[in-house]
């Protein structure tokens, strides 16, 4: 039973929006789609924060999957802004396509944002097949990491479907790093959420290791799990390296700024819930209603993965 197909959204979390809007909006062409705010009572009881929680819903070509939640709580000034490294357990990058990833270097170079590196070309082996795709890693505000993706023969996406000009995509996928793979992956995957294996690859790329600031000799191994929406989720573990931090307790609101949570719509939420139980994962409250930018007239619940990191599951009502 296919219960999610795709990430609706991340959360990322911020002290000030106008940074965020600045460069998703101002530089790659999203939009604000909604804002407003969350209610006291559903902060409590689904993200365990006191007060109302901010929140503004970015997409770009009205992609209805792939999107950001910017999610501000009354505390945020006080909250820490940290970019993720590849080999730490825990949320990663964002990532989106490129339709030019030389030009996305220069522009955002201009605008003053950090690359963590000039991009790089490197070869993901599928079986008989080889993905040959060009990478760039910046920091964009508030510690979140982003991932421009430049690939030969891209898949169609949301945005780009509505719109083949555009110069960037809604997000394509959301990368967590964790020590067992396959856990996760069976959490998400057709026996659980719902989600398929679209690829389980274990290799090593001068090119990756460069862009994701790993031992040039590091062997990734890595799965993609997709649906039928554009954002998939990117499993990845970097082979016999000690990984050198856990942000899984503090990445989640009101604990840090950036990549901090998973949001997924979901045709049966109890039937969801009780899936997150049967593969590993631990509901964190009852189910809350709800009316707000984010989810609509909903239900909605939190939860964490086997591996403990913050995901929401929420059902139109």
């Amino acid at each position: 039973m296919t219960l999610i197909s795709g990430v609706t959204g991340a959360i990322v979390g911020v002290n000030n929006f106008q940074p965020h809007i600045d460069f998703w909006c101002g530089e790659l062409g999203w939009e604000v789609l909604r804002e407003g705010s969350i209610s006291n009572d559903v902060a409590q009881k689904v993200y365990g924060v006191t007060g109302q929680v901010e929140v503004k819903v970015l997409s770009v070509a009205g992609s209805k999957s792939g999107q950001i939640y910017l999610f501000k709580t009354d505390d945020s000034h006080s909250l820490e802004a940290r970019y993720p490294h590849t080999s730490e357990l825990g949320f990663h990058a964002l990532d989106l396509y490129t339709k030019d990833i030389s030009a996305t270097y220069k522009q955002l170079s201009a605008a003053g944002i950090k690359w963590v590196r000039e991009p790089e070309p490197y070869a993901v082996p599928l079986g008989d097949k080889v993905v040959e795709i060009v990478e760039g890693f910046c920091f964009s505000p508030e510690g979140t990491a982003v991932v421009f993706v430049e690939a030969k023969n891209a898949r169609v996406t949301a945005a780009w479907e509505k719109n083949p000009d555009l110069p960037y995509t809604e997000l394509t996928s959301v990368v967590t790093g964790v020590r067992d793979v396959d856990k996760l992956a069976a959490f998400f995957g057709e026996q659980g959420l719902g989600l398929s294996q679209w690829y389980d690859v274990s290799f090593s790329s001068p090119g990756l290791s460069k862009m994701a600031q790993i031992p040039e000799d590091s062997v990734v191994r890595l799965i993609f799990m997709a649906g039928p929406e554009t954002a998939r989720i990117e499993v990845i573990k970097v082979e016999g390296l000690e990984p050198p931090a856990d942000l899984r307790e503090i990445q989640r609101p009101g604990k840090s700024l950036g990549h901090i949570g998973w949001s997924f719509k979901t045709s049966n939420l109890s039937s969801a819930l009780a899936k997150v139980r049967e593969h590993g994962g631990k509901v964190l409250g009852e189910m809350v209603s709800t009316n707000d930018p984010i989810h609509g007239s909903s239900k909605v619940a939190a939860a964490e993965t086997p591996e403990g990191a913050f995901i929401e599951l929420w059902e139109e009502e």
